[in-house]
């Protein structure tokens, strides 16, 4: 019997009629409306894929990606859908793809209204037809909604999701503004003071902000960067500012990459409904001292100067330590999310990475030394064994699936509780098959365990003895990280000098067989 799959997903306009119509929830009707007629067609359906967000580009939609590798992999005669709209409608060159990975493996697109064959030249014409009047229609609706953004914006309403330091978001059916925060406006208005009255400067601010137990909206605690934005904020005189970057999506889905600042001649920045924290002869002269004491920033040289670039880790915070050379002072390896954790000269942490690798190869060397066989063939016999369990599971696993096949055939099963057991059995399945590649792999590991160690063992007493020969910072580094993953590091009040505590981690994935 031939399997099909169902693809549902929300779009724009399915979400402002929920808001506004109150019609329900769009996924579940569509469902019930698919499930139907599935049915009535008498398909085979073995998965539904629900799309969650309703995002453009193909890159965002992880139902999506995941459908089209399993039709590249001939999963399904026909994918099941509301419209062809709903597969997608981003650029051409994404339609593209959604097409040509249906039509290379002779995968249907079926909807109530129409079945689309891709390998049929009628067919084939008509979808790229409506996938081109599709994105013809996207591209309309969204400078629309620009257009409605930029008049809202220009009328003084508070678009973004966060409200910033010091103020509230108020909304009602007409606007979106800013109102006072009962607390953080006060603070705003303390930063303010301290920088233009008693001319103190963003660290010190964050020192004394940190010092008072406050955090920032995120609940970190602050830092220079987060002073400077405040100080440069014109939101805290009344003002509303729009498109003042241009900010693109990263290669990870769900992120955000601010890419670049536009020119300011581009900027929106318009009288806002809210309330003025600051008055602008304040933030005027705020902004005087800010340009008083801007330093051209130099540009930077390629030459690495820290051989631990990259590998020393914040006990406290767990972000990467910075190097931060003095003119008349030894370089210090600080944390700069000022969490509490102390620094440190860069020079005794060098000197005690380098005497913990060549204790833990002293380490290894006694292990090695150790008539240890006998306990990796009991592991190896124990993970074999454990295998062969999992491995007969996964074929009484697949038995069952079948058998769920032949009850809905039969009529025992009704679409509903066949695909809630068809999903438990192929939840199993794929943590059954995850289980078996794991004990592949230890198996694997615990054969090769010899290796590795004597393989780490050689390169760590080369990089020692090595070490303090070398001139190169690059040279240090890249053999550092051949050994480590990352060295720990915390240093609490009362520490000084040498006195800290430091936890090597090495590096395994490198290739040391």
């Amino acid at each position: 019997m031939e399997n099909y799959c169902i693809y549902l997903r929300k779009s724009r306009a399915d979400e402002e009629i929920e808001k506004t119509l109150g019609e329900g929830e769009t996924l579940a009707k569509h469902r019930k409306t698919l499930l139907e007629f599935s049915k009535k067609m008498q398909f085979n359906i073995v998965k539904i894929h629900e799309e969650l967000v309703s995002g453009e580009s193909l890159l965002y939609r992880p139902a999506m990606l995941e459908l089209l590798k399993e039709v590249e992999q001939g999963l399904y005669a026909g994918v099941i859908v509301m419209d062809q709209q709903r597969l997608g409608r981003g650029d051409m060159e994404e339609q593209g793809i959604i097409l040509k990975t249906f039509k290379k493996a002779n995968t249907k697109i079926i909807t109530p209204d129409k079945t689309y064959d891709l390998n049929n030249e009628f067919d084939e014409e008509y979808s790229e037809f409506e996938a081109f009047m599709s994105r013809k229609e996207y591209k309309m609706i969204n400078k629309r909604l620009q257009r409605g953004v930029i008049r809202s914006v220009h009328e003084g309403n508070y678009l973004p999701a966060r409200p910033p330091y010091g103020y509230l978001i108020k909304e009602d059916k007409f606007s979106r503004t800013l109102v006072q925060h009962p607390e953080q406006s006060h603070i705003i208005k303390l930063i303010f003071d301290w920088y233009v009255n008693d001319k103190v400067g963003f660290n010190t601010i964050a020192n004394n902000l940190n010092s008072m137990g406050l955090k920032t909206l995120r609940n970190q605690a602050w830092t220079t960067g987060a002073v400077s934005y405040i100080i440069k904020n014109p939101v805290y005189i009344g003002k509303i500012s729009w498109k003042k970057v241009i900010t693109s999506r990263s290669t990870t889905p769900g992120k955000l990459k601010k890419t670049r600042t536009r020119p300011e001649s581009d900027w929106i920045v318009v009288d806002g409904k809210h309330e003025a924290l600051i008055d602008a002869d304040t933030f005027e002269k705020a902004q005087i001292i800010n340009k008083s004491k801007y330093i051209p920033p130099v540009k930077p040289s390629n030459k690495l100067s820290n051989c631990l670039a990259g590998l020393v880790v914040c006990g406290v915070c767990g972000y990467k330590m910075k190097y931060r050379p003095y003119p008349n002072v030894d370089a210090h390896l600080i944390c700069e999310r000022k969490c509490g954790n102390k620094s440190s000269k860069y020079k005794y942490i060098e000197a005690r990475i380098i005497k913990l690798l060549d204790e833990y190869a002293d380490q290894i060397s006694a292990n090695l030394d150790m008539d240890s066989n006998k306990d990796r063939e009991k592991s190896i016999s124990a993970l074999t064994y454990n295998l062969s369990v999992l491995e007969k599971e996964m074929k009484d696993l697949g038995v069952q699936r079948e058998r769920l096949h032949d009850l809905l055939e039969q009529g025992v099963y009704d679409i509903d509780t066949f695909l809630e057991r068809s999903k438990n059995i192929a939840d199993r399945l794929l943590s059954t098959n995850e289980a078996i590649k794991q004990t592949q792999e230890k198996i694997k590991l615990e054969i090769e365990k010899s290796n590795i160690e004597v393989n780490m063992l050689d390169k760590i007493k080369n990089i020692v003895a090595a070490y303090y020969d070398i001139d190169d910072p690059v040279k240090k580094n890249t053999l550092l990280k051949e050994v480590l993953e990352k060295a720990v590091y915390t240093k609490v009040k009362g520490q000084r000098e040498d006195n800290f505590s430091l936890e090597i981690y090495p590096n395994y994935n490198t290739s040391l067989i």
